[in-house]
């Protein structure tokens, strides 16, 4: 590599990769894609990588992928395909990295929607949620948790699992900015950052923990991600508030 070409490359690409402290060779592995085309990118001026490789790079850095590649709008004018908004997808909620379920709602610097079909395992994967999204909320981020309605359980067990659920929740009722609601109807478990989600489809017989989990990105025509946020939307506009604010007593 020139000196000339470490001047003259992609300077803002460059100052976000040493001040995130990531090598060439973390960034490409997480991407998917060999370091010399991650070089290519940092060294030769105008080199725009395709849409998926641009936002999965600007989530790695914390950046806005139209301030990296400020092209990037105009090299892909043609419509996204909905295989470019599959950043990846994991067989299981166990093969999920563990950072990755509270990377994905810490970045988020907008919104944040979780429509959770119990939610237990989330507040499992991250013990301080609860912290994590008060925090959120406090730095202006909308915050919607929809979680099951406890009056529609099938068994007396079950409907004292999903009041342990909203229980755990409890704390938020009071954090401006956050809404949580009860649904009786959540076809998807969803975690929705700004433009990333976790989405854990429903398998008939399979229990949810050993359905697969699809990695997201919104793109601009949402070919795949569309549906999912249609049902989110479904999800907020039918739901009802939720009232308890304190724990429950023990029984």
């Amino acid at each position: 590599m020139s000196a000339d070409r470490a001047v003259h490359g992609n300077a803002r690409l460059r100052t976000a990769l040493v001040a995130s402290g990531l090598t060439i060779e973390a960034v490409a592995r997480e991407v998917g894609t060999d370091p010399r085309t991650v070089e290519r990118w940092l060294n030769e001026p105008g080199r725009t990588p395709y849409a998926r490789h641009a936002h999965a790079v600007a989530r790695m850095l914390h950046a806005d992928p139209y301030r990296l590649w400020p092209t990037l709008g105009t090299r892909h004018k043609a419509t996204p395909a909905p295989r470019d908004e599959l950043l990846t997808w994991y067989p299981t909620r166990a093969a999920v990295p563990a950072a990755l379920w509270s990377q994905v709602p810490r970045g988020a610097g907008d919104r944040i929607d979780l429509a959770l079909s119990c939610g237990l395992f989330l507040l499992d994967a991250v013990p301080d949620l609860v912290v994590l999204l008060t925090d959120r909320a406090a730095a202006g981020v909308r915050v919607r948790i929809a979680l099951p309605d406890p009056t529609l359980a099938a068994t007396h067990a079950e409907a004292t699992r999903l009041l342990l659920v909203e229980d755990l929740f409890a704390d938020l009722h009071a954090v401006p900015g956050v809404r949580i609601a009860r649904h009786g109807g959540i076809a998807n478990d969803v975690v929705r950052a700004d433009d990333q989600m976790l989405v854990m489809p429903r398998v008939d017989g399979c229990p949810p923990a050993a359905a697969p989990v699809l990695h997201l990105t919104r793109l601009e025509a949402a070919p795949l991600t569309g549906a999912y946020l249609l049902g989110l939307d479904h999800v907020f506009t039918t739901a009802l508030p939720t009232v308890r604010t304190r724990p429950l007593a023990a029984a």
